[in-house]
């Protein structure tokens, strides 16, 4: 059943957007009731609704969801509605529209994606921050998580602030809506349990494939995919449609006085929403800091693919990139080198890779660490015997380590293992207790 059919609505879930979405249905027409799966107990809806709409994620254990499916109705995702919404509302009119999902990378592709069509007026909405940049304005939005939902509580704003976007890049999380012209599946690595564990979010987000429109494309990493409607782009080597040659020119380490050749993109009978398969190189130039490692080829491959799915010619393609705030960021800081990834995707396990740049830059070979997480702003925070772990094996090739979180004080000791409350005194520190030509690490959970 559509929403176009249905006249009586149950929205689930008002945590994740469920209060947008029937809002939404509301200025439609329609009857429309919220419920809070989570307090069950203490109240069952009323069971006369033509359709339900449910996120994703939802454990298929709730009383709520057993009880609908004994009575035959149907059932319809957050993703779904955000798209049938988005159509029947024409929310996209005259926009060409990106959407991003994946378990790595997603922030960063978004933000690059928007650094290459930084010529044009760009609304992006991503788990760190919402924005709109055009040549000649600047627009900050509230803070807003990747749910579905926030597809259409950005689009809301951007009606009632009347900008006028010509390309709008958005993150979601587990799986696309299918409002865009070309989706992005950035990785499904590390893949996790949903739905109580009764689902992989890699098959949810490959599986979400499905709502994309028969003129879409889909841009992926070469993953088995189910029967897509439109057209499909893979990346990350010469046996897809792009990929970035050379592993050691993505990274000029500027900073270090060592300069590379510049990278190149390569991109072969790639398709693009116009019907056209097109071929060809074009190269890019980091600005004055690395651009490499594991962390952003992914995101760099993902953003070029879905620029150029787009449609966009490649002469029009801003081609000086920078690295992403808190996504590998290197910087000056007070005669100091910063090396910020200090975000909520932040993972213990590219903390080797990221000392080994960061030996590069130490002039005097003097490091400082900060690690950890900020609680109040993660929702899956760090493991404290993972870290501990990490403290004792790499305490030695630092001159200081700085943790950042409560949990993790009196569990993790060492002669040169400090603490602190938060990222922000955590660097006020670091630069205290060091000197002209220290590296400073920023490793911390949280998020940005």
């Amino acid at each position: 059943m559509t929403i176009n059919e249905a006249s009586t609505i149950l929205v689930l879930d008002p945590i994740h957007g469920a209060e947008v979405i029937a809002e939404a249905l509301k200025e439609l027409g329609k009857e429309v009731e919220i419920f809070n799966p989570y307090r069950e107990s203490t109240y069952t809806p009323r069971m006369c609704h033509d359709l339900i709409i449910s996120p994703i994620h939802l454990n298929p254990n709730f009383e709520v969801v057993k009880h609908a499916l004994t009575k035959g109705i149907p059932f319809m995702t957050h993703h779904e509605a955000v798209k049938e919404i988005a159509l029947i509302k024409n929310l996209f009119e005259g926009i060409k529209v990106i959407e991003v999902t994946g378990t790595i990378g997603k922030t960063s592709t978004c933000e690059l994606i928007s650094q290459l069509v930084r010529d044009r007026p760009v609304l992006l909405h991503t788990s760190s921050s919402t924005r709109f940049v055009s040549p000649t304005d600047t627009q900050i939005y509230p803070r807003l998580g990747g749910t579905p939902a926030n597809v259409l509580t950005v689009m809301a704003l951007t009606r009632d602030r009347n900008l006028k976007p010509a390309v709008a890049v958005f993150e979601v999380s587990l799986g696309l809506t299918g409002v865009g012209d070309v989706g992005v599946i950035t990785s499904i690595k590390e893949d996790y349990r949903i739905a109580g564990g009764t689902k992989d979010a890699a098959a949810v987000k490959k599986a979400s494939i499905r709502n994309l429109g028969a003129n879409s494309v889909i841009v992926h990493p070469g993953l088995e995919l189910p029967d897509v409607h439109g057209a499909a782009n893979s990346f990350g080597g010469s046996d897809k449609n792009l990929w970035i040659e050379g592993e050691a020119n993505i990274s000029p380490y500027r900073a270090c006085g060592v300069v590379g050749q510049g990278p190149t993109v390569i991109y072969n009978r790639l398709s693009t929403i116009t019907g056209d398969l097109i071929s060809g190189e074009l190269a890019f130039k980091p600005f004055d800091s690395y651009m490499g490692t594991e962390f952003y080829r992914t995101p760099l491959e993902a953003a070029f693919c879905a620029v150029l799915s787009l449609g966009i010619a490649p002469e029009e393609i801003n081609t000086h990139v920078s690295p992403v705030a808190g996504r590998m960021k290197l910087e000056k800081l007070k005669g100091r080198f910063l090396i910020d990834n200090s975000n909520s995707g932040t993972k213990l396990k590219f903390l080797g890779e990221i000392t080994e740049m960061a030996r590069r830059l130490a002039d005097s070979g003097k490091m400082i660490l900060i690690i950890g997480e900020e609680s109040q702003y993660v929702c899956e925070g760090v493991n404290v015997e993972e870290l501990k772990k990490v403290v004792e094996q790499r305490a030695s090739e630092f001159h200081e380590i700085i943790l950042v979180g409560e949990d993790f004080k009196q569990k993790i000791k060492g002669k040169n293992v400090v603490f602190s409350p938060h990222l922000n005194a955590a660097l006020d520190k670091a630069i205290e207790d060091s000197e002209e030509g220290f590296v400073i690490i920023s490793y911390v959970k949280t998020w940005r």
